[in-house]
């Protein structure tokens, strides 16, 4: 039986490569399919376009599949005892859940008076301030910056399903609040009520519906656990998929108006998405150091946790926004997306630090340890030559 061929060098220098890349791509995926789909869409918008389209009643028919698969799959990959692991940490989960939920929402309406030009970029950034935190960056920041990943995960799941129910009518009451805004729609009380509870329902249906069939495939099927753990990357890639996908159709929709804009308008709602992330954290960074002083691995869970902000359900309500009132949706996504970004990699290099100075830690403690044990060594040698030394002046 002959041997099998040896690879040539041109095949081997190419696995070499993906080898080197596909770490950094894998991380990198949501950043470098952003930028790639907010090119296909201003280049070619017409894909893009008439896939995001088509409605069936009021739920566009791609945009809400997608949001489908995004939930499920969350669901899907929620763990029950790592929520039970976080109920102990009771301080910190409640200010977690207060300050995601009712304290940065409330930047909201003075967001929507600030200036900005187009008037969506102020409903996008106010939007973005009203949502509660990532679904997946915040865990995985917090768990490789040696945070307590079990409070993170926890604070993500209550305000998600939480926020299913109060986004809606916060947000109502701050694009309400915006300059014109009541003028321009003619919305009284019961109008208000009417949209936040219509926006509630159809939150219910993409969210919670299909993240608690997630959760119960999870606990029924005795093969769904290891599946979850074995195709982690493949269910992460397509989730971020999914998420890029709304995107692409949201501002491939919005392309007409998206290129009318000044750089100067693009270059000011870049720095107030990145400015508002760096506020929270200043701000979060107050009340868990010098006031609540919580435990570090509690403490760099619930900074980095009450800081970020959902861009899935973001875009989720943004999909759902009246665009004869509110205007495109692409354009209102555009400040969503940047603060998303940004607090991707702000929070990466604060975790990186923390990881470090923990893996400084961890080492010192190990050489003392080490130490402690040689010395302990080095006493017991001293003592048992000493007893020989006693013995032998005996004899």
């Amino acid at each position: 039986m002959s041997a099998a061929p040896a690879p040539s060098p041109e095949s081997a220098g190419c696995g070499s490569h993906w080898s080197r890349w596909k770490p950094w791509l894998l991380k990198n995926f949501l950043v470098l399919g952003f930028a790639f789909v907010l090119t296909l869409a201003l280049a070619w918008p017409l894909p893009g376009r008439e896939l995001g389209t088509p409605k069936a009643g009021d739920f566009p028919i791609t945009q809400t599949v997608c949001i489908v698969v995004i939930f499920f799959i969350s669901g899907l990959t929620l763990k029950t005892e790592d929520i039970k692991n976080a109920l102990g940490a009771h301080v910190a989960l409640a200010y977690g859940i207060v300050t995601i939920l009712v304290v940065t929402p409330m930047l909201g309406f003075a967001i929507v008076q600030i200036p900005f030009e187009p008037v969506q970029f102020r409903y996008g950034l106010a939007l973005f301030a009203c949502v509660p935190t990532t679904l997946t960056s915040g865990v995985t920041l917090v768990t490789s910056a040696a945070g307590n990943g079990a409070l993170a995960l926890m604070l993500t799941v209550t305000t998600n399903v939480l926020g299913v129910f109060t986004v809606p009518f916060i947000l109502n009451a701050v694009l309400n609040s915006a300059p014109g805004a009541d003028s321009g729609a003619g919305a009284g009380d019961a109008e208000m009520a009417e949209a936040a509870s219509s926006l509630l329902l159809k939150l219910v249906i993409s969210i919670i519906v299909p993240m608690a069939a997630g959760k119960t495939v999870r606990e029924k099927v005795d093969s769904a656990p290891g599946f979850a753990k074995k195709y982690k990357v493949e269910l992460g890639l397509t989730n971020n998929s999914a998420l890029i996908a709304i995107v692409w159709m949201s501002i491939s929709k919005s392309r007409g108006m998206l290129v009318g804009e000044s750089a100067l308008n693009i270059c000011v709602i870049v720095l107030a998405g990145i400015g508002l992330h760096v506020v929270l954290l200043a701000a979060n960074w107050t009340a868990t150091t010098p006031v609540l002083r919580l435990p570090e691995k509690e403490r760099r869970a619930v900074l980095l946790m009450a800081s970020q902000k959902t861009l899935p359900v973001a875009v989720t309500v943004i999909s759902y926004l009246d665009e004869a009132r509110w205007g495109g949706h692409g354009l209102i996504a555009i400040p969503c997306i940047v603060g998303h970004v940004s607090q991707l990699f702000i929070d990466a290099f604060i975790a990186g630090k923390w990881a470090a100075e923990s893996a400084k830690a961890l080492d010192a403690a190990a050489a003392a340890e080490a130490s402690a044990g040689a010395l302990s060594v080095a006493e017991l040698g001293e003592t048992q030559a000493s007893e020989e030394k006693h013995d032998n002046n005996k004899a």
